[in-house]
């Protein structure tokens, strides 16, 4: 299975099972190639990338976009 096809799982997965950590509204998939953020609350600004692999649990996210994320933030 490629990692665009784990991707897509991994989201779907995401918004069938897990609330917005800020409002518990529905969290939707954002459209594919949308810049930084992968899923997007309903009710409230929320977004969150989401990382998948096929190994072991790990002490690092290969690929997540931090260096990004801490200057948009700034």
């Amino acid at each position: 299975m490629s990692n665009k096809q784990n991707g897509e799982i991994g989201e779907k997965e995401i918004v069938k099972l897990v609330p917005c950590p800020n409002c518990k509204k529905e969290l939707m998939q954002l459209p594919a190639n949308y810049p930084l953020y992968d899923v997007q609350c309903t009710g409230c600004s929320f977004r969150a990338q989401i990382k998948t692999i096929n190994s072991k649990p790990k002490d690092t996210i290969l690929g997540a976009g931090w260096e990004i994320m801490d200057k948009v933030l700034k």
